[in-house]
């Protein structure tokens, strides 16, 4: 009985990964979808910024663009943020137009959208592959997945099913001002939501108080991200391997993951235990496993790893990595933000 609750649980980790790497990989799909079809159709114009639309402290910015035939048309942003910087009136930018919307419009030189799709899409690979990789495929993994897609279309059923009329296209794009005019009248220079107090003297404080934490944790990032990377460069390239067997698990106090002990015997035939940096949660390996060591001659002790291959030896260094990088647009879009003075007379 015991082995099959344990066989359950894992199919149950299993499943659950399988349908995070589902739900990334079509999230992915949409939005580099959708990017893709904006690049490849829609139409290239210049544009001005002429204001924003202020809901809820975020700006949506308002273009005006000239068409080839010499009409002139506004268009608003399918993006708003709290930012203020790049949203200065006057500012030219290159604009797409949507092919279906001509109210609707997207800076061309904007990645945001890709760069979150790929994300998305790394996301959703990572999290299928420790699902084939790390789990074996079970019968108990079939029923598992069977339970739980017929738990998701009862759910699906009950939140999708007609309750009443449903509205019309025309209707539904109507209802999100797809295709309707500007109202103008709402439209305001980002310099005059600012000196009017739009965006709060206490919000730039705030801005001003915590950018040097962000910028501490950006350069902490970007150091250890670095040390890993040239950590693992050494090891790669001066290291030896040997074939290793996983002795235990181990779990640290107040960590929620399992690290592998793991022993092997260097050319010098001395037997070396150590404890893998990587942990996950469930465990990857048990007890019993074969396993690939990479180490330096030099301190096998201290230098071990599991050589995961290039790809995977590469996660936490990727990681810390990636994670600078974000922190660190963030750092730079407080460090904008309030840069838009007020407009003088």
């Amino acid at each position: 009985m015991s082995a099959l609750i344990a066989d359950g649980i894992q199919a149950y980790n299993q499943v659950g990964l399988l349908l995070g790497a589902l739900i990334c990989l079509a999230i992915a799909g949409l939005i580099l979808g959708s990017s893709v079809y904006w690049r490849r159709h829609a139409l290239r114009v210049s544009g001005t910024v002429v204001g924003v639309l202020a809901r809820n402290g975020s700006y949506t910015p308002v273009y005006r663009y000239t068409l080839p035939d010499g009409q002139t048309h506004e268009a608003k942003s399918d993006t708003s943020s709290g930012w203020v910087a790049g949203k200065e009136t006057g500012r030219v930018v290159p604009l797409m137009i949507s092919p279906h919307d001509p109210s609707s419009a997207r800076e061309s030189n904007s990645w945001l959208f890709d760069i979150v799709g790929v994300v998305c899409l790394a996301t959703g690979l990572w999290l299928g592959t420790i699902a084939v990789t790390a789990y074996p495929v079970t019968m108990m993994t079939w029923v598992v997945a069977a339970g739980l897609l017929v738990y998701l279309g009862e759910r699906a059923w009950r939140t999708f099913s007609p309750k009443g009329a449903r509205p019309s296209l025309d209707e539904w794009r109507r209802q999100r001002g797809m295709g309707a005019a500007i109202d103008l009248t709402q439209v305001k220079p980002i310099e005059d939501i600012v000196a009017t107090g739009g965006q709060s003297q206490a919000q730039r404080q705030q801005t001003r108080k915590w950018a040097p934490v962000v910028a501490i944790f950006v350069v902490v990032l970007g150091a250890l991200a670095i040390h890993q990377g040239l950590s693992l460069v050494h090891l790669e390239a001066a290291g030896l391997r040997a074939e290793g067997r996983v002795l235990r698990l181990a779990r640290e106090s107040g960590d929620d993951t399992y690290h592998p002990v793991v022993e092997f015997r260097t050319r010098d035939n001395a037997r070396i235990q150590f404890k893998d940096r990587v942990g996950t949660n469930p465990p990857t390996y048990r007890s019993g496993d074969k396993v690939t060591v990479l180490y330096l001659a030099e301190s096998p002790q201290n230098d071990a790893i599991i050589d995961r291959g290039a790809v995977w030896n590469w996660l936490i260094p990727g990681i810390l990595f990636v994670s600078s990088v974000v922190v660190g647009a963030i750092l730079i879009g407080m460090l904008r933000t309030g840069r838009v003075r007020p407009a003088t007379a």
